[in-house]
């Protein structure tokens, strides 16, 4: 079987699974510090859905080709900046509302745990995508102001909660 993966090629062992390729394959492509993005085999596209332990104890000898392709982290997120950007408004969109009903006297606090769900993702995003990691990041700086939106939380202090959300946490989302 012949294996491509981006430029480089290579023949697997005629004894080999398809498990023992795949976990080359990932182990080539994280040597290279990238992530294997695609996977054809035998020019059919295989998903992480496909990928089941009846496939990964297939003889490679029943194939001939697996052709993969590869990208760095840094390039993914690039490639998902659009639906980033996106995601990030909308989150931003729902905290100004919650600033607002916590202004007019909102106490019911469940709507605004599930969006800090929200903005548990986004400052994952932002981590994933910053290029300076460590201390002074965006990320960072927004995860020290939810700790101070949930000590506000913690006593019920919703004005306290709108002021946090408004001045310091959706700026920093929206940037």
């Amino acid at each position: 079987m012949n294996i491509q993966l981006d430029s480089e090629q290579w023949q697997a062992v005629s004894t080999a699974t398809l498990g023992d390729i795949l976990t080359d394959l990932s182990e080539r492509a994280h040597a290279r510090a990238r992530i294997v993005t695609t996977i054809l085999l035998d020019h059919r596209r295989i998903t992480d859905r496909d990928i089941d332990s009846s496939l990964l104890q297939q003889s490679s000898a029943n194939y001939h080709e697996l052709v993969a392709t590869s990208a760095t982290q840094q390039e993914i997120v690039e490639s998902a900046r659009g639906v980033i950007d996106r995601y990030r408004s909308v989150v931003a969109t729902e905290g100004t509302a919650l600033a607002h009903q916590f202004r007019m006297g909102m106490q019911d606090l469940s709507s605004f745990d599930l969006w800090l769900g929200k903005v548990a993702d986004v400052v994952e995003i932002i981590e994933n995508g910053s290029k300076r990691l460590g201390t002074d990041s965006p990320g960072h700086a927004i995860a020290g102001w939810i700790e101070e939106l949930l000590a506000a939380r913690h006593l019920h202090d919703t004005v306290r909660m709108a002021d946090l959300l408004e001045y310091e946490v959706l700026p920093r989302i929206s940037a």
